[in-house]
């Protein structure tokens, strides 16, 4: 039996993978000083193209140009340069880039693809150019942040300080559509004769709700209930729902449907719970349920060896407790100061075959 099962996951948006950023260069002189975008997704903003101040913009039809790269490797001011940033309560999940560059016979012979994030600088692909050919330049990444992001086109080896290294035709970033929310962890248990399931999101932006989807197979999922979200909230929200139309033994599939208030929506990843009430459960109670971290659990004649206390994240709690007279009846006390919620306990006998369950709220 999956008594505790924890995932930590990415939504998944139902929109396919698109172009949130594109540059097109038809028609530029080359030496324009920068070049702005053409198109990009509504929940991003996005900087013009721009030089590092170690080359010279140069002409060049349907491009940005210049001149300058004549250092023998990379240098930190010889660069073609933008930045997507995401609109407050979005993150980005950019899976590539792709871009043609082409140099003169003069031209440098290398290049380096980097982004930053935070003042972090990451590369993302290197390699040399071909003489005055174009190069297609289309590496695949991930990368997922609510932070703005900095690309760098490096290049370096130029033979003359004359020498010209351009992008043209289109640049362009390849992300699925930012989404208005940060899903951290999704996980289910089972209970006395239900299903509890927990998510938590880091951030929300406009979110309207989740639909909570079940099948008893991954591909016959449909609505079995709706949870409203928090609108917009920058701090960790907290979510559970419990599933109390479910057969002894019988594995059910859950997923989430997460809704903003645009129109947009992601699912999440499946997960598999198996009902386990009539499977060797303690037949246990927690009393007073809510409390304030102090509570009492009961086992029916059955002495305990495991009490364990999760928060809907996994993560676990301490506690200390105490054998009362009675070998069925244990004292728990949360140990420092817990954020009001919900908290599952996991409970053990000391043949490690009997297991249970229970939701305990904390007020």
């Amino acid at each position: 039996m999956k008594a505790w099962l924890l995932i930590l996951l990415c939504w998944l948006p139902l929109l396919t993978f698109a172009q949130v950023a594109t540059y097109n260069f038809s028609g530029a002189t080359g030496s324009q000083t920068s070049q702005p975008v053409t198109s990009k997704d509504p929940n991003i903003t996005a900087s013009n193209i721009t030089r590092g101040t170690g080359v010279t913009a140069t002409s060049g039809s349907g491009s940005i140009n210049a001149t300058g790269w004549i250092s023998s490797a990379q240098d930190a001011n010889d660069y073609y340069e933008f930045t997507l940033t995401p609109t407050s309560g979005y993150q980005l999940d950019i899976t590539g880039i792709s871009l043609s560059a082409r140099r003169s016979a003069a031209g440098p012979a290398n290049y380096l693809l980097t982004y930053s994030v935070a003042g972090s600088e990451t590369t993302i692909t290197t390699g040399t150019l071909s003489t005055t050919t174009s190069t297609s330049i289309s590496p695949a990444f991930t990368l997922k942040t609510p932070q703005a992001v900095r690309f760098r086109i490096y290049a370096w080896g130029a033979s003359n300080s004359v020498g010209t290294f351009r992008l043209d035709n289109t640049l362009t970033v390849n992300a699925s559509a930012p989404l208005p929310v940060e899903l951290v962890a999704f996980s289910g248990q089972p209970t006395d004769k239900t299903i509890e399931l927990t998510w938590a999101t880091s951030w929300e932006d406009k979110n309207e709700g989740f639909d909570i989807l079940r099948g008893r197979t991954p591909d016959g999922l449909e609505k079995i209930g709706y949870v409203e979200g928090h609108s917009s909230t920058q701090a960790v929200s907290a979510y559970s729902f419990t599933d109390r139309d479910v057969e002894a033994g019988r594995v059910y599939y859950y997923r989430l449907l997460q809704r903003d208030m645009g129109g947009g929506s992601a699912l999440s990843k499946i997960i598999d719970i198996r009902a386990g009430f009539g499977m060797e459960m303690l037949g246990a109670s927690v009393y007073p349920n809510p409390n304030h971290g102090c509570f009492t659990v009961s086992a029916n004649n059955l002495e305990l060896s495991t009490v364990s206390l999760y928060d809907a994240l996994g993560t676990l709690i301490p506690v200390t407790f105490r054998q009362d007279e009675r070998p069925t009846s244990t004292s728990v006390n949360v140990v420092g100061h817990l954020a009001p919620g919900v908290y599952f306990l996991r409970l053990q006998t000391n043949g490690e075959t009997t297991k249970q369950i229970i939701k305990v709220i904390i007020e």
